[in-house]
């Protein structure tokens, strides 16, 4: 059954920055260069409405930062339209569990290894798990995916060690 009253919402990732650190002009290129700002209906395998790009901004500064930086990727494009909604924040609801960290949860030999370190945290709202989730979706520096296996490598090896050394 269709429920006619059932409010649109958005899939969207809700960052909270220091601009002592980084500057929102800084995460607005993260935003144009992270994704196709020109596909309709959706992002990458996830099509629908909810999927679309857009900019949701806090207050007349990033409104006119985010217009700015539209234009400026306008500018760039040989063909096609950009169709990067941008309008002011409202109500921001967490996605229910099962959608957050969606990449991390998924890698099950990652979350077994978590689990067996003792690390059973809730990943949906901390640093570690937005580091880890970047890292099982392909989606972190190599640098840093380098020293997550190198971490992961030697904590395999000192379980390993451990039993070996608890079957003696």
């Amino acid at each position: 059954m269709f429920n006619v009253f059932k409010p649109k919402i958005d899939v969207v990732s809700q960052v909270e920055f220091n601009p002592d650190v980084i500057r929102y002009e800084q995460l607005l290129d993260v935003f144009w260069s992270s994704h196709d700002p020109t596909q309709v209906f959706g992002q990458g395998p996830d099509v629908g409405d909810q999927y679309r790009s857009a900019i949701y901004f806090q207050g007349p500064e990033q409104e006119n930062l985010a217009l700015l930086s539209k234009a400026r990727e306008e500018a760039k494009l040989v063909d096609g339209v950009l169709t990067t909604e941008i309008k002011p924040m409202s109500i921001f609801f967490p996605a229910e569990l099962e959608h957050q960290k969606f990449e991390l949860r998924q890698n099950s030999q990652l979350m077994q290894l978590l689990a067996s370190a003792g690390i059973e945290e809730d990943f949906s709202s901390s640093h570690l798990g937005t580091r880890l989730n970047a890292y099982a979706a392909g989606m972190c520096s190599i640098l840093k995916k380098r020293e997550i296996d190198r971490m992961v490598d030697n904590f395999l090896r000192c379980r390993s060690n451990l039993r070996q050394i608890a079957q003696r």
